[in-house]
């Protein structure tokens, strides 16, 4: 690990040094892709006893956009917004699990390109922000209590991305990239007391990318 940090400080500072007379400008992406979401562990739902009951979602559809500003050739930072959509497939006690769960992570992001003499780039990036998620629960039963509402919440997020990049035009790329996302703590605060909480999501993207710079 210590070497891979060495070799991206050394990175940013050889595109520091040459930033100056290399092309700089804005940048910006789209995506489109599949999400799975790790089972996660339910905290707590209303006053039931529970021991980290497993919560297990469908694989779901995320799409993106980002835009951002060229430090130098090598670096940039931007801003991303996205969207994440699963169903839940099973809570472990639960008499019924029928439930939807949206995701709109908003990040700001360090993003390194390795450009070289061919078309294809590698690109690795990361970034912290926030995930607006709403979980709406159709008919979630468990012991003697039910969700039924839709309910909404912000929770601290981060997340590392790396991708592979073809420049069929200077200004344009298509490829593939993968994406973890950590969705740190929802909270669903029902009132009276009462809430749903996950220990965390973990997110795992694999979209098609369409990036330009101008």
């Amino acid at each position: 690990m210590n070497r891979i940090i060495n070799h991206l400080l050394l990175l940013l500072c050889l595109g520091s040094a040459t930033g100056v007379s290399a092309p700089v400008g804005a940048r910006g992406w789209y995506e489109l892709g599949a999400t799975a979401i790790d089972a996660a562990k339910l905290e707590s739902f209303f006053d039931e006893p529970v021991s980290g009951n497993k919560v297990k979602f469908d694989p779901g559809f995320r799409s993106a956009i980002a835009l951002g500003a060229e430090l130098t050739r090598y670096v940039s930072l931007e801003a991303e917004g996205g969207f994440h959509y699963n169903s839940i497939r099973s809570i472990n006690g639960a008499a019924s699990d029928n439930g939807e769960l949206y995701q709109f992570p908003i990040l700001g992001n360090l993003v390194l390109h390795f450009p070289n003499r061919t078309r294809l780039v590698p690109v690795i990036g990361g970034g912290v922000g926030a995930v607006f998620s709403i979980l709406d629960g159709k008919d979630i039963a468990l012991g003697a209590s039910r969700f039924s509402s839709t309910e909404e919440t912000w929770s601290f997020a981060y997340q590392g991305y790396a991708g592979l990049m073809y420049s069929f035009r200077p200004d344009m790329a298509l490829g593939f990239r993968y994406h973890y996302l950590r969705n740190d703590g929802p909270t669903w605060d029902l009132g009276a007391g009462n809430d749903v909480k996950f220990n965390h999501l973990v997110n795992h993207s694999l979209v098609l990318a369409f990036s330009f710079r101008f």
